[in-house]
């Protein structure tokens, strides 16, 4: 009786802090970006090289980017940079129970263009 409750709290706490882990990197991911993007000059194609580098890194390659609005060389300065940065969750379980399985992790990250 007691075995399968502690797999259960063993299991559950290495998927959690999986989770926790993976949460922060797209975080730090989606600051980086933003502050890449923002920048005088900069365009997505460098922001999204920075997100592959950072998120590789940390061991996640299957993600979505969106940057809204779509930055180019007329945007002007002040205007508001949205960056989301998604990945699916079913890969970071270990064992057989799969607690986050199906779900997406997200952050996002506002900034003002430089």
């Amino acid at each position: 009786m007691t075995l399968p409750l502690l797999a259960v709290l063993v299991f559950g706490s290495i998927e959690s802090a999986n989770a926790i882990f993976t949460r922060q990197s797209l975080e730090v991911a989606g600051y980086e970006v933003a502050r890449e993007v923002t920048r005088p000059g900069a365009t997505p194609t460098l922001a999204a090289t920075r997100a592959q580098e950072v998120l590789s890194a940390r061991g996640i390659n299957n993600y979505e980017l969106q940057i809204t609005p779509t930055i180019t060389a007329a945007t002007a300065r002040g205007t508001e940079v949205s960056v989301l940065v998604r990945t699916n969750a079913t890969g970071i379980g270990i064992g057989p129970l799969r607690f986050f399985k199906d779900k997406t992790l997200e952050a996002q990250t506002f900034m003002v263009r430089l």
